[in-house]
């Protein structure tokens, strides 16, 4: 497996954003199912999820929920799964995360640069639902290749 370069990995990520796959967020399984949290049936109700500032549920991503369990055997399924999805090398001990609004030092190294997040964290917004500005253009371009992100912001808009 050729090794990717930064760049090159974050390309890729955006690229399977785009393409609505939710970058590393979100893993489609054999059956189609949107992620391991509710393959597993330990999906949470809407109010107890960790919403990212794009719309993702953190609180569904293998990275956050190996971090979560201290589930070592997961860090490494979710590794050896997204360096063969992303061709690129991931370690076990880089599938750490606290969640994209935290301000915890475990964030997944895709979610440390993502523009949508460092914009989100200068305007001190929990999300982009409650930004002046929704949705601006860079949200909008991830929002049209991940529906249930737009669904999930527009809910919490109706409700502020």
């Amino acid at each position: 497996m050729k090794k990717q370069t930064r760049k090159e990995f974050c390309q890729t990520c955006l690229k399977m954003m785009l393409a609505g796959l939710g970058a590393p967020l979100l893993v489609r399984s054999a059956r189609g199912a949107r992620s391991w949290a509710r393959q597993e049936g330990q999906a949470k109700k809407p109010e107890e999820k960790m919403i990212a500032y794009c719309g993702l549920a953190c609180s569904e991503c293998p990275a956050y929920i190996a971090t979560q369990k201290n589930d070592d055997a997961m860090r490494a399924e979710t590794a050896k799964k997204w360096s063969e999805q992303f061709k690129s090398v991931i370690k076990p001990e880089d599938v750490n995360c606290d969640g994209c609004p935290t301000d915890s030092t475990r964030i997944f190294n895709y979610c440390r640069i993502c523009e949508i997040r460092k914009c989100a964290r200068e305007k001190k917004v929990p999300n982009c639902a409650y930004c002046p500005e929704y949705p601006c253009q860079k949200l909008s371009a991830f929002l049209a290749q991940v529906p249930e992100a737009k669904a999930t912001l527009e809910e919490i808009r109706k409700k502020k």
